[in-house]
């Protein structure tokens, strides 16, 4: 796949050197209440998903997911992007984002946001992307709203993390 270049980011395809980035990220317990993760993977089954992507395509995986790497003096992955839950029939699909902690808040999300929408309408021809965020992650909100996502709708008791319900958010944004 093509690099996707933006200001700061760029996004490409998953591989084998993705692995331990891949391990980090799907087991960050943290990350776990907006997904579906309810516990750790292991790295053979995540390599068996870099495998997976690699010979399989969107319409056949219904998910595409993406490392986000910035150009500073090399080429540095800090985080992923997801477009899951992939509908053709109704060209739209799910958006999902993480980077590692020590790369959050330097602008990085929104460029590699505004990457993945440009690669999801130009490429995909999806005519629509959605996130469901927890109501208490106010930076992810600001994400969204800063990428020209709408709040649509809120979810009552939406995510059980911990023995607690917390509502989500629905941002969507038409492409």
């Amino acid at each position: 796949m093509a690099f996707i270049i933006e200001t700061m980011v760029r996004l490409r395809a998953l591989d084998n050197n993705d692995l331990d980035l891949l391990c980090t990220l799907e087991n960050d317990p943290t990350l776990w209440p907006c997904s579906a993760t309810s516990a750790p993977y292991s790295r053979y089954a995540l390599q068996e998903f870099i495998i997976r992507a690699a010979t399989a395509d969107i319409f056949a995986l219904r998910q595409l997911r993406l490392v986000v790497e910035v150009d500073t003096t090399t080429l540095e992955a800090v985080g992923l992007v997801d477009i899951f839950d992939f509908d053709p029939a109704h060209r739209r699909a799910e958006v999902g984002i993480a980077l590692l902690p020590e790369h959050r808040q330097k602008g990085y999300a929104h460029d590699a946001l505004i990457a993945l929408c440009r690669f999801a309408h130009d490429t995909l021809s999806l005519h629509q992307l959605y996130a469901y965020v927890p109501e208490d992650n106010v930076p992810s909100h600001h994400l969204f709203a800063g990428c020209d996502f709408t709040h649509t709708a809120t979810l009552p008791d939406w995510f059980l993390y911990a023995n607690a319900y917390k509502s989500a958010l629905l941002w969507q944004k038409r492409l």
